[in-house]
């Protein structure tokens, strides 16, 4: 009987201890294939991060990862510390004037929220 307890505590640690992946969704603010890459990279740093995926033209973040280790207001500050607003948090003056002028997307006249395909910035697109 006391062997049965163990194995059956051990089986419940083990189900309390699995990963909690979830999947959320928010505004990053990015004009380019350059933007796209900074933001994709920054946030695939974190440990618990399955996938990252930035929608350029709809100009959002998804993101699953495992709720246990990932904190989502961590991921964004992390993106607003290089320069791009992320959900609530807004990106520094600062941090957002280190951002190449094709990706100063705060200063780019004529472009609405729902046309940011990157044309004309192939030269900064990843590899």
């Amino acid at each position: 009987m006391k062997r049965i307890l163990i194995i059956v505590a051990a089986i419940a640690i083990s189900l309390s201890a699995s990963a909690k992946v979830v999947e959320k969704t928010f505004t990053v603010r990015g004009h380019c294939g350059m933007c796209k890459s900074n933001i994709e990279k920054v946030s695939k740093g974190f440990e618990g991060v399955q996938s990252v995926e930035y929608d350029l033209q709809g100009q959002t973040l998804k993101l699953v990862f495992d709720k246990k280790k990932v904190n989502v207001k961590d991921v964004q500050k992390a993106i607003a510390e290089i320069g791009y607003d992320a959900g609530k948090v807004k990106a520094s003056d600062e941090a957002y004037d280190k951002l190449p002028g094709c990706c100063r997307y705060r200063e780019i006249e004529g472009v609405s929220d729902h046309h940011m395909d990157g044309s004309g910035h192939d030269h900064h697109h990843a590899e």
